[in-house]
């Protein structure tokens, strides 16, 4: 059986079932760069390639590869070049294969995401010609239900309670220091100026002390 569906927002496709495939663990948020990167080719070429699922990344090597789903790199000029961005693809799967399709005015990028019930993530690219690519990535993400995405941002609010939180046991603590330290020279004050009292009221027991 076959689905088509057009990019989703969140990434999340109903495949029938009750299974769900999770393009997002495909991928790394919050512009960490691609999932996967230096992509070799099979056919002998000076480009790699980068992917990301979901989510856009960027490459600062003076090329043009932002905001985008895959870039090639070129080994001699050490520039990235984005062919294909996050708004413009297609999910499609099919008899255990899940296929995205990117297509621009003048470049088709396929991803073919095929389940490998391994540790390991393998992947290959083939160039067809100067406008057609393919990628090819195996891995268990690729099943359908096996990884779940987590999202391990912390929102504001909770930032700021744990400042709080954190300042307010800082100075409970802080103040337990100083008020013992402040006891404690209270204290030796009181017994200094008390020896110097009795000294001052019977000044030869000290001498008499000194004598024996």
């Amino acid at each position: 059986m076959k689905y088509i569906v057009l990019t989703d927002p969140i990434c999340v496709y109903d495949i029938g079932d009750g299974l769900k495939f999770d393009l997002r663990t495909l991928g790394f948020a919050h512009g960490k760069g691609p999932k996967y990167d230096r992509i070799s080719s099979i056919n002998p070429t000076t480009k790699t390639f980068s992917w990301n699922g979901c989510y856009s990344y960027s490459k600062s090597d003076h090329g043009n590869c932002t905001n985008a789903a895959a870039c090639y790199t070129d080994s001699i000029s050490n520039m990235s070049i984005v062919i294909a961005t996050q708004d413009l693809f297609q999910f499609q799967y099919a008899y255990g294969l899940s296929i995205l399709t990117y297509q621009s005015s003048n470049i088709d990028l396929t991803v073919f995401l095929i389940c490998r019930d391994d540790d390991e993530d393998t992947t290959t690219s083939y160039q067809y010609d100067t406008t057609t690519y393919s990628l090819h990535i195996q891995s268990r993400c690729c099943c359908p239900g096996i990884c779940s995405y987590s999202n391990h941002t912390i929102s504001p609010v909770i930032i700021l309670i744990i400042i709080i939180i954190t300042s307010l046991f800082g100075y409970i603590f802080g103040s337990i220091i100083f008020l013992r330290y402040n006891h404690n020279l209270t204290n030796l004050n009181r017994f200094s100026c008390f020896h110097f009292l009795s000294y001052r009221r019977n000044p030869d027991s000290i001498t008499d002390y000194q004598n024996i």
